[in-house]
């Protein structure tokens, strides 16, 4: 049985810092759409398209992880949760234990501090243009923990963090 660690949640609230981290950790590989869609966008097609296929070939990469038995830490925004909820929907999950934890960051000014510095040296994938427009778009999305989801706030310190993921883990996985 594959283990699929999935980390969700808004841009800048600690997903990469934490998947990095607990990959390093447990030593299993971490996958993030991000990096999917940053080589896909030197392509030159609109963002919709490109993000589009940037879910489906995750997609496809996790249930090759599920079907050869492998474990994987996911990294994703999909922050809106019928966004989460359609996305899962393409991955057979039959034969997989799946943790789902959604990263808050519970200090907005840290949040919006974060944000910013992100605008300073964006990758492709940052469509933001302003801290306004992020908590604008932000601000649309249902964003709340789904049944049996753990939420990880960003602003507690990272040991803690760490240490509540692996509690929740070690029921099966370490």
């Amino acid at each position: 049985m594959s283990n699929i660690i999935l980390f969700r949640g808004k841009a800048a609230t600690g997903k990469t810092y934490i998947t990095d981290l607990l990959s390093k950790k447990l030593e299993i590989t971490v996958i993030r759409e991000d990096d999917i869609y940053d080589k896909l966008s030197i392509c030159g097609l609109k963002h919709s398209v490109i993000n589009s296929a940037s879910y489906d070939i995750l997609a496809r990469i996790i249930q090759t992880n599920i079907d050869t038995n492998c474990d994987l830490i996911v990294d994703i925004s999909l922050a809106h949760n019928p966004y989460l909820e359609k996305f899962l929907s393409k991955i057979d999950l039959k034969d997989s234990q799946v943790y789902q934890f959604l990263c808050i960051c519970s200090d907005d000014e840290e949040w919006r501090s974060r944000i910013e510095k992100r605008l300073a040296n964006p990758f492709p994938n940052q469509s933001f243009k302003s801290v306004k427009e992020a908590e604008d778009h932000y601000s649309k999305f249902n964003i709340e923990p789904l049944e049996n989801e753990i939420i990880i706030d960003s602003a507690e310190d990272i040991s803690i963090i760490i240490e509540r993921v692996n509690q929740v883990l070690s029921r099966n996985l370490i």
